[in-house]
């Protein structure tokens, strides 16, 4: 027997009659069984469920499971529609720097990459030379861009050793000067994945882009498509902020582009 209140029962029941009534008028909501019968004791008031204990542990068994499940599919909902830092189309390799294993495997070294491994873009300013597979995707963002109306221009590319340096030199005051005492963000030679031919720094009309223009906009919503992204320290906001610096992070699926307009053999 089950009792509704922990005063119940009364140790002295007075002798009135008693009469029943159907679950269903005092389940509020609650499954009820067809079987279950509400008696009212006598003198209290307080109905009383026989036999339907374990009908409310199995009642409470399911809406907990239940509950569960839905919170799990409200969790899923959400995540799936949570936006995400670029809108991702291919199956990126690294998502916020460039990709550089398969180049080490490759025995290759930072800024003394050899000519054919190299492909030229078109740049705003300069020669421009990427990693083969950088490039060959990098052309096809910018015609796409161009496609959506947006301008968008590669204006410093690979870096060779040499060059590392002089930009070291220059920015920093000297060779062996520590990086706190550069003018600006400069990476110690032969750490720059510009060295690696995967980065490169974009502009739009032969300018230098910044976090409110449109190249930078349209590069944030569809550079990952084609293995560019935004590195992690660049971000906008942060202590080193470079909205111009974008890096290949790679790309795992979809077809290779091929050699067209805008890239030729460096």
């Amino acid at each position: 027997m089950c009792y509704t209140s922990p005063k119940w029962p009364p140790t002295t029941p007075t002798p009135t009659g008693s009469s029943t009534r159907s679950v269903s008028s005092w389940s509020r909501g609650f499954p009820a069984r067809s079987s279950g019968t509400f008696e009212a004791m006598p003198t209290a008031g307080f109905p009383v469920l026989r036999g339907a204990c374990k009908d409310i542990g199995r009642m409470f068994d399911r809406h907990t499971i239940r509950n569960a499940l839905f919170l799990a599919l409200v969790m899923t909902i959400l995540t799936a529609m949570a936006p995400a830092a670029y809108a991702v189309v291919g199956d990126l390799i690294s998502e916020d720097e460039a990709y550089t294993g398969d180049l080490v495997e490759q025995g290759l070294e930072n800024g003394r990459l050899p000519d054919e491994a190299l492909l030229e873009v078109d740049g705003s300013q300069r020669r421009c030379s990427l990693e083969a597979d950088a490039a060959r995707w990098w052309v096809r963002l910018v015609d796409t861009a161009a496609a959506d109306g947006v301008q968008i221009e590669a204006a410093w590319c690979y870096r060779s050793i040499a060059s590392q340096r002089q930009t070291y030199i220059r920015n920093c005051g000297g060779i062996g000067a520590p990086q706190s005492a550069c003018n600006k963000a400069t990476a110690t030679p032969g750490r720059s994945n510009h060295g690696w031919a995967r980065a490169i720094d974009v502009t739009s009309g032969g300018l230098q882009i910044d976090c409110r223009s449109v190249a930078f906009r349209w590069l944030s919503d569809h550079g990952a498509e084609y293995g560019w992204v935004h590195p992690w320290w660049a971000m906008c906001g942060g202590d080193t902020p470079e909205p111009w610096h974008w890096e290949w992070g790679g790309i795992v699926s979809g077809p290779r582009p091929a050699v067209g307009a805008g890239i030729r053999p460096d």
